[in-house]
């Protein structure tokens, strides 16, 4: 049966592998990102390499919370169920980046965003007969630690690989609490790792580093590949909370799987989005 699926960061990437791989399947995806050309672009080679694709592109920003009201308001109007939904989009800002809301770019856009999405379209997940909710983090997750000062004011000497990490952490946060909360619906939540994949991510890295760096990591169709089978496969429907690498259950970092620490970052984030 055909299904109806979100995704995030949709139009390049291991996102693009992900909306290429579910529309080839013959279900209905739609591509969520910032940049209007490129998913327009990803929107025609999947309809070139498979004509009946029900394929869409529909502008997210996921730095701008006003944004996200107006994109779900307007997206709900016209799909009232999501069967899938894929928190996927992400940045790596080598230097601090701050949003016009004042957070750190890359917590306020990776898990804030997302946060404030989900809360918009959780109904519509739950409307579906077998919802999913499939949450790209990252090993480097181990990297991180939860500071919430960090959010709207960095440290001076700022690193942009921690600031990731901490991103990557709270969407694995995220997973296991927003898991907890939909314990008593069919709604599944699970996160995984795509890989050391060769991705625009990297586009602030030097370019002789990146090309070096990205001569030994996985294509994007690779890294997409646990994504699409989590969303995908049957044996997903009474599983939760669970993190994956490579198809395999991995139990991430000690402070991922810490439900005090998820709890508390929940409280935080919910706090964060009434007063925005």
């Amino acid at each position: 049966m055909s299904k109806t699926v979100l995704i995030t960061g949709g139009n390049s990437g291991i996102g693009f592998e992900m909306a290429l791989a579910l529309a080839a399947r013959g279900d209905r995806v739609i591509i969520a990102a910032r940049d209007e050309a490129k998913s327009a672009a990803a929107v025609a080679s999947i309809k070139a390499a498979h004509p009946d694709a029900q394929i869409a592109a529909v502008k997210l920003d996921l730095a701008d919370f006003g944004h996200i009201d107006r994109f779900t308001e307007y997206l709900l109007k016209r799909v009232p169920v999501i069967d899938v939904l894929i928190l996927n989009a992400g940045l790596y800002t080598l230097k601090l980046h701050t949003l016009p809301s004042g957070y750190e770019a890359m917590i306020g856009v990776m898990h804030f965003g997302h946060f404030r999405l989900v809360q918009r379209l959780l109904d519509a997940v739950v409307a579906a007969p077998q919802g999913r909710i499939v949450v790209t983090s990252s090993v480097m997750h181990k990297l991180g630690r939860i500071d919430a000062r960090s959010f709207t004011n960095p440290k001076k000497h700022f690193s942009g690989l921690q600031a990731y990490g901490q991103a990557k952490l709270a969407n694995l946060l995220f997973t296991r609490e927003l898991a907890r909360r939909l314990k008593d619906t069919r709604v599944t939540v699970n996160a995984f790792h795509p890989g050391a994949v060769a991705t625009d991510i990297y586009r602030q890295v030097p370019a002789a580093l990146r090309r070096l760096a990205t001569a030994f990591m996985l294509t994007p169709k690779q890294g997409a590949d646990t994504a699409v089978w989590m969303a995908t496969d049957e044996k997903f429907k009474g599983v939760t909370g669970k993190y994956y690498v490579s198809r395999q259950r991995r139990r991430g970092s000690a402070a991922s799987r810490d439900p005090e620490l998820a709890a508390k970052l929940w409280q935080l984030s919910e706090r964060a989005m009434k007063a925005s």
